[in-house]
């Protein structure tokens, strides 16, 4: 049954998406769905004739992926993970406005793998859907507002009609979530920061990079962490940059507190003491990296 095999498909892609996140160590969820040969048909003839052509205008949202992140900061992450993984198509994303409260769309459409597209019965079937599929990238604070916001109110507009004040009142409740996350994250940077001043740095480093890491550090390293101002170094790094590293470097070694360790001291930290315990595997690994990136840069400048 082709059902089945889109919903393969869709899984294949779903695991795609999550193995990347997961390399990072983000926290998050990630949700799925795949569309049905009669959603798409119904979904075709209730737009106007010629509205989608084969040529033009198809529908994009064959598969749909929703990632909720933990944390507003790695929203960002998530997007540029995702865009070194898939080629763009377009997005969406409203700007913020200080004087409305609503919910803002941030919607992406990418292509989809040819290991995926080629094997797709709908694709092949109907011609007026496009090789691509959607991801809404969402905070997990905001997530379940906007299931409660599809349902009761974007499927009824006509029973808001009449009930600005309501309307306002529940963008309201939005704006509330978005603060509390912001709000949680500066707790977590000020439990970080109280960790640090205790010396304690397992705790400081869960705190600070808010990562899927484990609980772990090696004795050895918080040995290291003790000499010299390498704890306050460790602290006030940043958070965006480790992460931002990781992808373009395309590191893929298990995220925990020692292999962020490992990471943040090739890259940032440069110590001495550090780099003495760090496996030869390990920094033979970077160094690779490293001048494999450069090569492909050189190359591309050429």
């Amino acid at each position: 049954m082709y059902v089945n095999h889109d919903v393969i498909l869709l899984n294949k892609l779903h695991a795609q998406i999550e193995n990347e996140l997961n390399r990072l160590g983000l926290l998050f969820r990630v949700f799925s769905r795949s569309k049905s040969e009669e959603s798409i048909k119904t979904k075709i003839s209730s737009k106007a004739e010629g509205y989608y052509s084969v040529d033009g205008k198809k529908l994009q949202d064959l598969y749909g992926i929703r990632i909720a992140l933990y944390f507003p900061d790695d929203l960002q992450i998530a997007q540029k993970a995702l865009e070194g993984l898939y080629i763009l198509d377009s997005k969406e994303v409203d700007k913020q406005d200080s004087e409305i409260f609503s919910a803002t769309r941030c919607n992406y459409v990418f292509k989809l793998k040819k290991e995926i597209s080629d094997e797709s019965y709908i694709l092949k079937k109907i011609p007026l859907v496009d090789d691509t599929f959607e991801v809404q990238f969402r905070t997990i604070l905001s997530e379940g507002w906007h299931e409660v916001e599809h349902d009761l109110r974007y499927k009824c507009k006509d029973d808001w009609d009449d009930h600005p004040d309501l309307k306002r009142a529940l963008n309201g409740i939005y704006a509330s979530l978005e603060t509390s996350e912001w709000g949680m994250t500066r707790l977590f940077e000020d439990l970080a920061h109280r960790h640090y001043k205790s010396s304690e740095w397992p705790a400081m480093m869960r705190n600070k990079f808010r990562l899927r890491a484990g609980n772990v550090l090696s004795s050895e390293l918080e040995n290291a962490i003790n000499t010299g101002d390498l704890g306050k170094k460790i602290f006030r790094l940043n958070r965006a940059k480790l992460l931002l590293t990781i992808l373009k470097y395309k590191i893929d070694i298990p995220i925990n507190l020692n292999n962020i360790l490992y990471i943040c001291n090739h890259f940032f930290l440069k110590s001495s003491v550090v780099n003495d315990v760090t496996p030869h595997v390990i920094r033979a690994k970077f160094s690779e990296l490293e001048d494999h990136y450069n090569n492909n840069k050189k190359k591309m400048n050429k």
